[in-house]
């Protein structure tokens, strides 16, 4: 499972909400999926690896995830992950109870429908939780991918974060494309 790597490629790109660079999620030669990094937001990627989550004895495969977050305002983070063998929103929604824990602690559910994400079908989470004392919002959109792939993005703010910053998160959704 980890003799192939999934890599993200990060080209210049123009949009009109603001000058930003384009991040896309590439699997085996594939580009997956792509969304806008804006201005003064710092992109990491850690590859795929075995993680032992809490309480348990037994690792289990982590894809890649790709996070950002504003340069100078930690209250706001975003990932994005291709988990490989998920093919369908269903299967999507159940991965997530598995990493859950890994977002939020305490998590209570407000809102788990369908919707859409720059057009592509999706589920779409939100909700409530705490991580290291401080109070969070979550929204967790499983978007579904051409060619049996799924791709979840997961945005945590703090309550409390700058009201503009919740704004390019939204951006950040809304630029999403599913790739060629």
């Amino acid at each position: 499972m980890f003799k192939t790597f999934a890599t993200v490629a990060v080209v210049l790109a123009a949009s009109p909400a603001f000058a930003d660079v384009r991040a896309s999620y590439m699997q085996d030669g594939r580009t997956l999926f792509s969304f806008d990094v804006p201005d003064f937001w710092t992109l990491t990627s850690g590859g795929e690896r075995l993680l032992t989550p809490p309480d348990e004895d037994i690792a289990r495969p982590v894809p890649q995830v790709v996070a950002i977050r504003p340069s100078v305002e930690p209250d706001v983070w975003m990932g994005f992950f291709s988990p490989r063998g998920v093919a369908t929103l269903s299967e999507g929604q159940a991965y997530l109870t598995e990493i859950g824990q890994f977002l939020t602690t305490t998590p209570e559910i407000s809102s788990n429908a369908p919707g859409r994400v720059a057009g592509l079908p999706a589920q779409l989470i939100k909700g409530t939780g705490e991580r290291d004392g401080r109070d969070l919002v979550f929204t967790i959109a499983v978007v579904d991918l051409p060619g049996g792939r799924i791709a979840i993005a997961a945005a945590v703010v703090e309550i409390g974060a700058d009201p503009a910053l919740v704004g390019q998160v939204n951006e950040i959704f809304a630029s999403m494309r599913a790739g060629q």
